[in-house]
Formats: C-alpha cells, structure tokens, sequence
C-alpha cells in the first residue's frame, strides 16, 4: 500500500491491483499517476464494477440506485454465513432495527436505497454488525474509511465525492529477471537516436532491446487528430528502426512498444520518444524536430572568477516590474523581454552566471501549476509549460533566445539538471524497467534520491541517454554548465566522462554537483576533476559562526580556503548560504529571534544575515547566492517550498526595505570581480601574504592579504557580536583610523579603533 496523494495504491495476495482514489474519478490519469509514484507499472486500467466496489468500500451506486452491501466470500471468511447483519450508522444512531437489516440477494446481502433519497443527502459513519453484536470491520486498505481517537474504524459514505467511481482494477507488470539483462547493461548502443531528417525522408530510432514489436505512431498534424502506424525493424543491437520517405518536420509522435513480462505476458505501452526534443506535454507525444543553432559560442567566466545566482524562471517574474502579460510570467519569453531591461533584477544584482532550477520537461500536471523542476520526464526537451505553444515546439526556439540574451548581458547560463530519478510519467519504466532503473534484491525500485525510483546510472544505455541529452544541450543552445542534483548517484566515473566529453566541444564548461544523496558522499577522488562541489561545511559553518554557536576557526578555514579539507583547491567548493532547498537565510534565525510571518526581519537579522553573505563573497572558492538573498527575502518560516510559488516568488519591494543590505552584497559582488578581489579568484598562488588575528571570547577578527609585489594591503575587521569590540591591540590600526573603506556595512570604526557590533568593514591602503 502507498499514501500518496489524490489515493491509494492496493495490490493484493492474488497480484491484482487496485487503486482508491480520495474521490470519484475525474476521468484524467491520476490512477496511472498514482501506480507510478509508488514504482509499479500497470495496464489494463478499468473502472471497477459497482459490486466490486461495494465489497471494498461498502457501498456504491448502479442504475437502481445506493446500495449497502456484504458479500457471501466475506460471509464466509467471519463465518456468518447463517447470521442476520445489520448497517449500523450515524442515521439510527447506531441501534438495530428492521428497517436496517440487510436482505440476500444473489452474491451476497444488500440494503438498498433510491438514488434520489434524501436519507444519505450528507456523510455519515457506517459499519456492520450482526444481531449478537459482532461486528464485521471495513476493509482496512480502501481509503473511505475512518478511524475514532480509540481506535475503531468505520467506513464513511459520502455521496459527494464518492458514487462508486472511486476504485480502479490495473494489472501490475511483473518485473523480469536481471538474468538475461547483462549483455544490455554493460553494452553502449552507438549511433543516434531519436528523429532524424534525411533529405527529403527522415528516420525514427529506440533503444528497446527487450521489445518484442515496436511501432511509431506518426500524428498527421499537430491536433493529433489521427495518425498513421509504422512497423519498425529490430537491429542487432537491439534498437529499433524506421526510415520514411517523406518529411516529417514538427509533426507529434510516439512508440507503442510491446513487451513480455517477468511472467510471460505481453504489455503494450505508448511512450514518448526519449530523445525527443520537443514533448507537447508532461505524457507527450513528443514532436519531430532537427537542426543545430547557428552561435558564436560565448566563453563563460573561469571556475574561479564565477559568481553564481540561483535562480527559477517564475519566481524572477512573478512580481518583476515590467510589462507582461500573464502567460509571459510564465515563460521564457517573458524572462529574455526583461532582460532587455537596464532594470532587470539579475543584471543588476552583478552576478556573471545564473544558475536555473530544472527547465528540462518536467512533470507539472498544467501551464498553471508551480513546480520546481526536480521531476524530469524527458532529457532533451525545454519545459513545455515554459513556452508559449507547446503544440509547435515554440520552446525550442523561446528557450534559445534566452540564453542569447544572458549572453549578451555578459552572463553564463547553467542549468540544474537531475538525472538520478525521474518524474511521472517515468517514460523509461515503460521502456524497460530493469534497463533503466536500479532495483535491490527483491526486484523493488531502489530509493536513495528520495524520489521513489532511481536511474540505473551503471547501465551503458542511460550513460548513453545521458550524455547525448547534455552534449544536446551545449550544441543546441550553447548552455554554459551544468548543475548535477544528487551528484553521488550518477557515480565518479560517469561525471569524469562527462566532463571529459563536454570539454571537447566546450573547453571553458562549468559543472558543480552536489555531491551527496540518501546513499553516501562522493569519494574525494572527485577533486581531480573540474567539479565544484556544493559545501555544506560552509553553509552550517558560516552561518553557525554568525550565530554564535561556532568559534573564528571556522572562518578563518574559509577564508584561508581550506575549509573543505578533501580540496586540491578552493574552487572546488561551491560556497553558499542559501538554496531553493530549506529554509532561505533569514528563516534560519527565526529560532534566536521572533520574526513576524509577513513583516521586514528585525536589524540585528539583517545584520547577521548580510554579514554572512559579505564573508562568503570574500572567500575562496566558488560563491553562490540564491535569488533575492541580497535583498533579505524569506520564505516565512516555511522549511520546504517545493509547491509554494507564492512564498518562492521574489517580493522587489524587499529591495526598498533593505536597500544599505542589497547594495552592500552588490558592492562586494562588484569588489570580487575586480582587482582588489583577485586574492579571492587566486588564492592558491603562492605570493600572497596574509594574515588572521582574533578575539576569540568576542569572535571578531582581522583579516589581511597582501601580493608580495605589489605594495597594496587589504584589511577586512568583522565582528558579529552584540558589543563593540576594541583592535587597538593590532599594530597597524593607527593607520585605519579615519581612513574611506573600499566597502562597509554596520556602523563601522571609531577613531579609538572601535568597532561597532554587527559590523563588517574593508580597508585597502596603496
């Protein structure tokens, strides 16, 4: 059984299944939905028959109206074959009575009622119970049943949601042996799949090496409102092929692939295309299109001279001051038009590369439904809710515009991309299960991204899938770099071959990971690629010693850049404070102080939090921020936002409210990226001099750095208590007395080498 929502997933002794919905069907694919999230394959869904319904939930509804019914197998199974059974309930305030006996009739006793009758107009509680007071207890699976504080269960009727059209019959696929998969699994198919124009034809290729027939269903225009059915030929290797002698160019498509399961039957499925690039929705078809985009390939910045925002595309627009309309808030579209903006939040933030959470398509259920992207149903193409017609491919062309306007605002464009699990549908379940999923000793899909169902990243055939989507990505639209979600479970030698692969078409690419999942770290093996790792030691780190729970040392690690000691170099780390993921920055002080739900965080909040981000942006290695945690946005406390677009959506008026906060984080973005933050970019080379001294009772410090042959020093002072704190102990503060600082935030130094509490400052002496 699995507690999802929207039902239940059942499948019982015999390997029947069942699923209940929460209420009567709405004639969508919830059911499927709902038998993939808990990892099954099923077929043959039908609705189940009003007396098969009844025997699970206790009543339902036919032509003759409401019925109440017990069957002569559950009878038989409380041995009460010869007992008269009554319905207890809410409506005879559970008393016996003539009127509530059930009679025999056919397969078992009935109570019946007209359809009209307004007796079971509202919900009520119901049970049976026979005349001696035994009382026969509601099949605990079927989701219309409620339980008392003391334990007793009963079933609930409910004529609203629930008429009978609330439980469906499937078959469950019955998964193969491993035996015969290995010559599958460890043999890459080569060549290319998907759809290919040639000359005037074109040709249609799947992988499917356990298919027993495959055939392309090609729509004849883009309602889909017929198509024409292609039998395809099974190569050696085990894929499938096609070849058309006419043209097939933006035309929707799919393959109906038949398959024997682990039990010898035959199951047919229609999926989309993997490598489709296109999808018109989350469930296809997928459509038919080529061609390589004409660029100038940009040169993003270099590992250590990057400064990341991560960003999601609906969040940036959903309140962005600027002319559109409400389907382009939604779009890419809308996101190149404000770009074009000198008043565009990310240009003017200073960041040089934008991260974006998943654009991949993903399985949102509608335009309208806020996701974050996590959930990929196919690898090549751009999120369909992200365009603006979905039905002609638009997304291709949306999506490539928009990198085309990052890059001419001189920004790099890295996309989050997951390739650890997959959304719902997992069109590759369909395809082969066993193929493309990793499954434990007893067959059951493995679970250590969290999501149910994760990729079988040992097999040659997703190492294929994989890398062609990502070498699609660069060609197609000149991506930057690559973001890998869960990063351990697509393993060390998949990620150096990907690396290894990218980097011949693009040298400059740009890949981070993070470097965990639910089953373990990436070996330190990883600091021999170009991989920077997001660092959760800096995350709990910073923000523990800003808080007062860690010492100075944990700073001085990451200024020194050795805090993540695994490290051959600083730019290893990805450093940051804040993600989509968690609480945002200011929500992690809601603990020490009482932030209101929807009001501005109290200063000493702002001043914590900012002061963080200034340490962060002025150590080695590579500095991330999340979207609006210059300007101090929260999430009201609210830990996991996944399904929350309006607490994720930037609120600018937060940038008037905090506006000495914002422009100090963009002033040391600025800083960073120029000369004076060159020891930052290069902190491995060996001529620089620095130098940390602290109070460790007070936590402040002082830190300088200093290029053997250049005569300019760099001081940074910091203290993140609540009392002023005296430097006059270092030598050199006469000369920092009175002195303009290349950047400050708090209210500074006094002449008596003071520094107020809360307070971060930079000096720089020629």
């Amino acid at each position: 059984m699995v507690y999802e929502r929207g039902g239940k997933v059942w499948v019982d002794e015999k390997n029947q299944g069942w699923v209940f919905l929460n209420e009567d069907s709405k004639g969508d694919r919830l059911a499927e939905d709902l038998v993939e999230e808990a990892g099954l394959i099923g077929g043959e869904f039908r609705m189940a028959t009003p007396l098969e319904r009844a025997e699970l939930g206790g009543y339902a509804k036919d032509e003759d109206g409401w019925f109440f019914y017990l069957s002569r197998d559950t009878l038989e199974f409380h041995g009460l074959e010869n007992e008269e059974v009554y319905l207890l309930c809410d409506l005879n305030n559970w008393q016996f009575g003539k009127d509530w006996l059930l009679s025999e009739e056919g397969t078992g006793l009935f109570l019946r009622f007209p359809i009209n009758s307004g007796l079971l107009a509202s919900p009520f509680e119901f049970k049976f119970s026979t005349a001696n007071g035994r009382w026969i207890e509601p099949h605990a699976e079927f989701p219309s049943v409620v339980e008392s504080r003391k334990g007793e269960k009963n079933y609930l009727f409910d004529s609203s949601l629930r008429t009978g059209r609330d439980a469906l019959r499937f078959r469950p696929l019955c998964p193969h042996s491993l035996e015969n998969l290995h010559p599958f699994i460890s043999r890459r198919p080569q060549g290319k799949f998907g759809y290919s124009a040639l000359g005037q034809g074109c040709s249609f290729r799947i992988y499917a090496p356990r298919a027993t027939e495959v055939r392309l269903h090609l729509f004849e225009d883009q309602e889909r409102s017929a198509f024409r059915a292609f039998e395809m030929q099974c190569e050696e290797d085990g894929s499938w092929f096609v070849r058309l002698n006419h043209k097939a160019e933006g035309l929707p498509y799919q393959f109906e692939v038949v398959s024997v399961d682990g039990s010898g039957k035959a199951f047919t499925r229609e999926i989309p295309d993997p490598y489709a690039r296109g999808m018109i929705s989350r469930t296809g078809p997928g459509l038919a299109l080529s061609g390589k985009k004409n660029f100038t390939q940009f040169k993003p910045p270099a590992i250590e001279d990057c400064v990341i925002v991560e960003a999601h595309i609906r969040d940036l627009l959903s309140h962005a001051d600027v002319d559109l309309s409400n389907e382009e808030r939604m779009e890419f579209r809308g996101l190149s038009k404000w770009l074009r903006s000198d008043d565009c939040y990310l240009r003017k933030l200073g960041a040089n590369v934008v991260e974006f959470q998943p654009v991949q398509e993903f399985d949102a259920r509608s335009k309208e439904e806020y996701h974050w992207g996590y959930m990929p149903v196919n690898f090549f193409s751009p999120a369909s809710v992200y365009s603006s017609n979905p039905t002609n491919g638009s997304c291709v062309d949306e999506f490539s515009q928009l990198v085309d306007e990052f890059h001419q605002s001189g920004m790099a464009i890295v996309i989050d991309v997951v390739y650890n699990h997959a959304g719902i549908p997992p069109h590759l379940m369909h395809l082969d299960r066993e193929l493309y999923f990793m499954t434990d000793e007893k067959g059951e899909l493995t679970n250590h991204s969290g999501c149910g169902n994760d990729l079988f990243c040992d097999s040659e055939p997703v190492r294929k899938l994989i890398l062609d989507s990502l070498i699609y990505w660069v060609d197609t639209f000149d991506v930057d770099g690559f973001r890998f979600d869960l990063g351990e479970l697509l393993g060390i030698e998949l990620l150096e071959e990907i690396e290894n692969e990218l980097k011949k078409i693009k040298p400059g690419i740009l890949l981070f990971a993070e470097p965990w999942s639910f089953r373990g770290r990436l070996p330190m093996q990883m600091n021999r690629t170009s991989y920077a790792l997001w660092s959760d030691a800096c995350r709990e780190g910073l923000l523990g010693f800003v808080r007062g729970e860690r010492d100075c040392g944990v700073v001085q690690s990451l200024l020194l850049g050795c805090l993540d000691s695994d490290n051959l170099s600083p730019c290893q780390s990805v450093n940051y404070l804040e993600s989509h993921d968690d609480y945002s920055l200011v929500d992690r002080f809601r603990d020490l102080y009482q932030l209101g739900q929807d009001c501005q965080p109290p200063l000493e909040v702002k001043r914590l939090a900012t002061l963080a981000t200034g340490l962060l942006l002025i150590s080695p290695g590579v500095p991330m921020l999340s979207a609006g945690q210059d300007f101090l946005r929260h999430k009201q406390g609210v830990r996991n936002t996944y399904q929350r677009g309006d607490l994720n959506a930037l609120d600018y008026s937060f940038c008037d409210a905090n506006k000495l906060e914002m422009e100090f984080v963009h002033e040391m973005i600025r800083l960073r990226l120029s000369d004076k933050g060159l020891r930052a970019r290069t902190s491995t080379k060996p001529d620089w001099c620095v130098g940390f001294v602290h109070d460790e009772q007070r936590r402040s410090f002082l830190f300088h750095w200093q290029l053997d042959k250049k005569n300019e020093k760099n001081f940074i002072l910091v203290n993140p208590g609540q009392e002023s704190v005296s430097f006059s102990f270092y030598p050199q503060i006469d000369e920092l007395i009175g002195m303009k600082p290349v950047v400050s935030y708090g209210e500074g130094l006094n002449e008596k080498g003071v520094l107020a509490p809360m307070s971060f400052i930079w000096f720089s002496i020629e």
